[in-house]
C-alpha cells in the first residue's frame, strides 16, 4: 500500500523521460480552477514516473486514460467511483489524488467521507449507489454487474456510458494494483494529501 513517506519498489523515471512520453509541456497547462488544480506547476506525478519503467507502456496507456479523463461521463460520477476502488483497494495515492479532483468536480466533504460505507449508506441517490455498487459488484466473485444494477445504471447512461464505466472501473483498478505493488509514494508536492480512510 503507498503510503506519504514509503520508498518506491521501482525507481521513479526521470521528469525529462516521461514528459516527451505523454505529450507534457514543461510547465502544465492545468487550469489553476480546474479538476486537475492540485497539480498546476507541479513535476511528473509519481503514477507516471512509475508506470514509465516500461516507456512502450506509457505511451500506450497515456491516450487511454486521456480517454476516461475526458469522456462522457460527468467528472463527478468518474470520480466517485474512482474513489470508491481507491478506498476498497487502500490505494492511499489514488484516494488522495481523487479527493482532490471529486472536490472539485463537485462531490462534498459528506459525500467523500460516505464512500466507504457503501453504495448501502443512507444519503445517496439511486443513481450514485448504483454507481458505488458496480464498483462493488466487480470486485466480487462473478466480476459482473448484476442485473438490477445495470437496470439502474442503463436509466441514467447510454450504451457508450455504460461501456465508459466499465472501462474505467477496470483501469482504476489495474493503476491501484501498480500503484500498490510498486509502492508509489504520494509526493511531496502534494500538501496535505488527503488519508485514506480506515478499512
Amino acid at each position: 500500500m503507498s503510503t506519504p513517506n514509503a520508498t518506491a519498489r521501482l525507481t521513479l523515471a526521470p521528469a525529462e523521460e516521461i514528459r516527451p512520453l505523454v505529450g507534457l509541456p514543461a510547465d502544465k497547462p492545468n487550469d489553476p480552477n480546474g479538476p486537475l488544480a492540485h497539480l498546476v506547476g507541479a513535476p511528473v506525478p509519481n503514477v507516471l514516473a512509475a508506470i514509465g519503467n516500461h516507456p512502450g507502456l506509457l505511451t500506450a496507456l497515456n491516450p487511454f486514460l486521456t480517454a476516461l479523463g475526458t469522456g462522457l461521463l460527468a467528472l463527478r460520477d468518474r470520480e466517485l467511483a474512482v474513489l470508491r476502488i481507491g478506498y476498497l483497494l487502500r490505494s492511499d495515492y489514488e484516494w488522495a489524488h481523487h479527493v482532490a479532483i471529486g472536490t472539485k468536480a463537485g462531490l462534498t466533504a459528506d459525500e467523500i467521507a460516505r464512500v466507504p460505507a457503501g453504495p448501502d449508506a443512507p444519503g445517496w441517490s439511486a443513481s450514485d449507489a448504483a454507481l458505488l455498487r458496480a464498483v462493488d459488484e466487480l470486485r466480487g466473485p462473478a466480476a459482473r454487474v448484476s442485473d438490477s444494477t445495470w437496470q439502474q445504471l442503463a436509466a441514467d447512461y447510454d450504451a457508450p456510458r455504460l461501456v465508459e464505466l466499465l472501462a474505467l472501473i477496470g483501469t482504476y483498478t489495474m493503476l491501484a494494483y501498480v500503484l500498490n505493488s510498486c509502492d508509489v509514494p504520494i509526493e511531496d508536492w502534494f500538501a496535505n494529501p488527503p488519508a485514506l480512510p480506515e478499512a
